[in-house]
């Protein structure tokens, strides 16, 4: 039996905290707020303050049930511990079970908003109700971000509604029945943004497959990215989206 301590946000909550009930291994959950998704930066630190906290010895592999999340895994540094990450872009991959899948959904209807129970029943004041692809608008990820750290996220999110920006993309609205918990007040909920804001409404099943395989210690190269200690994580260009790069031993010292 391997002790694995696992890194998630609140948005995955119910369904790490399943899997971790039914792995054959013990697993530690640490979950962050889904609000410091709002700036990478944050989170990017966030994360690797953790994983420098965490003990050599203290178990036998970290897991980061993250995507890339906008960078915010990127330049991650696993100092002794190896690091264990899914290979997709954000939460909504690993809500649908695969990065394939998010690839079709993201094909063939980019504009998509995406709703869960987890996201929204832990939703912060002044957040999104659900969450846009991550790579629809990246230049307005950065202009939303400037915009928090200037003025706040209150006077942020109102000027990206008066600009016009924030929704002008999306036509459809899809929630995801993860399959626990009762969400049907959330489905409504969501349902009734999509009427108000003339999208087509879909309900989809989600799909634990990609979260229990981390969770459970089942991690093909293909899908799973493996940090070695001594090395951070890159984007990369190719299917793999992600590659672990050594650190030099100079800028290590400096992490």
């Amino acid at each position: 039996m391997k002790h694995y301590i696992a890194l998630t946000c609140e948005a995955l909550a119910r369904t790490v905290y399943a899997a971790a009930a039914a792995s054959p291994h013990t697993i530690t959950v640490q979950l962050y707020r889904q609000g410091l998704h709002n700036t990478p930066k944050k989170l990017r630190a966030t994360l690797q303050d953790q994983i420098d906290a965490i003990e050599p010895g203290a178990c036998d592999a970290i897991l980061l049930v993250y995507g890339i999340c906008g960078t915010s895994t990127l330049d991650l540094v696993t100092h002794h511990t190896p690091l264990i990450m899914p290979r997709t872009h954000d939460c909504i991959a690993l809500y649908l079970g695969s990065h394939a899948r998010y690839q079709a959904e993201f094909d063939a209807q980019p504009g998509t908003y995406w709703y869960s129970l987890d996201y929204m029943e832990r939703n912060e004041p002044g957040s999104n109700v659900g969450l846009g692809a991550a790579t629809i608008e990246d230049n307005m990820d950065h202009v939303y971000e400037e915009y928090i750290e200037k003025y706040g996220q209150d006077n942020a999110d109102y000027l990206m509604e008066v600009m016009g920006e924030w929704g002008k993309h999306y036509n459809r609205a899809v929630y995801i029945d993860m399959g626990i918990g009762d969400g049907r007040a959330y489905e409504q909920l969501a349902q009734e943004q999509a009427q108000r804001r003339n999208w087509l409404f879909e309900r989809k099943e989600g799909n634990r497959r990609l979260i229990n395989m981390l969770i459970h210690g089942e991690w093909p190269d293909d899908e799973f990215l493996t940090v070695p200690p001594g090395h951070t994580i890159k984007q990369f260009g190719g299917d793999g989206l992600l590659r672990a790069e050594r650190i030099d031993a100079n800028d290590l010292g400096d992490k």
